[in-house]
């Protein structure tokens, strides 16, 4: 054993930039250790367990979860989905989440597909970049979690474990890791013939009342159920239309179809203290900054139950051949 778990995890899955990693670099080294992918280095030369500080206590590598995720990779064929022609940009079979708490790689795996296809025109007539194989990769090798749910009723345990920050997964997708190379790399070369080299990118932008739409994007939906219970849910934008977003939701039932819309013009969710802020700035819920325009809603402040509000950020993911 040479590091601890969390740093272990941390080295393989946390993304990082050229200056965090020459601060690895140096807390490798001063473990007399001078090349990590150099087995006979490490084993050798290594004087101490390598420990990062602020590494990611997220999850531990032996959790049984991960267990978990590797028995339900076999069950994929499982996999409920369903066919909905209202969808232009996204792909029309959409996965059903079921019990599973997987909506932000969902939506993600959405996202690369469209970029793949759109900005790549990539053509995938062997069928080995279906979305299932994309989502099966993004989960258990590129940022791994449970898949626990998919066709079975997890434990609440088990679903905590998905949970995933959608800019956290996106980072790993776009950057390397100090000993892996990016998640997109990743997927890039699932089977052949691969899609064209290319660099991934994404971008935060903020619905609003006039926002534009160019691509695909994913984004977080509120929802306020009786009692006062608000969950928050990743869906993909697929369009607007005649001033509605067009969704695609990953989790059916019969009051929450697989396509789900909701006016441009209707409140979105801000967190308390934004909407605080924004009560003593103008007395109103309603932001306007000259561009962006729209009324602000929260658990405290004219929020209704048993209905949709978008959380302004969102984010696209662009993939640019070198």
């Amino acid at each position: 054993m040479f590091c601890d778990w969390t740093t272990g995890w941390s080295l393989i899955y946390r993304p990082i930039d050229d200056r965090e990693k020459k601060i690895v670099d140096k807390i490798i080294q001063s473990c007399n250790v001078q090349n990590m992918r150099d087995t006979d280095d490490v084993i050798k030369n290594i004087t101490k367990i390598i420990s990062l500080p602020n590494s990611s206590i997220a999850f531990c590598l032996d959790d049984p979860n991960m267990m978990k995720s590797c028995q339900m990779s076999s069950l994929k064929q499982q996999m409920t989905k369903c066919v909905n022609l209202e969808m232009k940009n996204l792909t029309r079979n959409i996965l059903d989440q079921k019990a599973s708490n997987l909506s932000v790689p969902i939506s993600i795996t959405a996202l690369i597909r469209f970029a793949m296809k759109n900005d790549l025109a990539f053509i995938d007539e062997n069928q080995k970049y279906t979305f299932d194989t994309i989502l099966t990769t993004l989960t258990m090798m590129v940022y791994p979690r449970s898949m626990a749910g998919l066709n079975l009723n997890p434990k609440k345990e088990e679903s905590d474990f998905q949970q995933n920050d959608v800019e956290n997964l996106l980072q790993r997708v776009c950057k390397k890791t100090y000993l892996r190379e990016s998640g997109w790399e990743m997927i890039r070369k699932i089977d052949y013939p691969e899609p064209a080299e290319s660099s991934c990118e994404f971008e935060k932008v903020f619905l609003n009342e006039n926002f534009v739409f160019s691509r695909p994007l994913t984004v977080t939906g509120a929802y306020l159920f009786y009692p006062e219970e608000t969950v928050f849910h990743q869906m993909t934008l697929d369009r607007i239309e005649n001033g509605e977003y067009v969704l695609q939701n990953a989790q059916f039932s019969v009051d929450h179809p697989p396509v789900i819309r909701i006016k441009q013009k209707d409140p979105y969710y801000g967190n308390i203290r934004m909407l605080h802020n924004l009560f003593i700035q103008t007395g109103d819920n309603f932001y306007d900054d000259g561009i962006i325009k729209m009324r602000l809603v929260n658990e405290t402040l004219f929020m209704e139950k048993n209905r949709w509000y978008l959380l302004p950020q969102a984010y696209s993911l662009t993939l640019t051949k070198i």
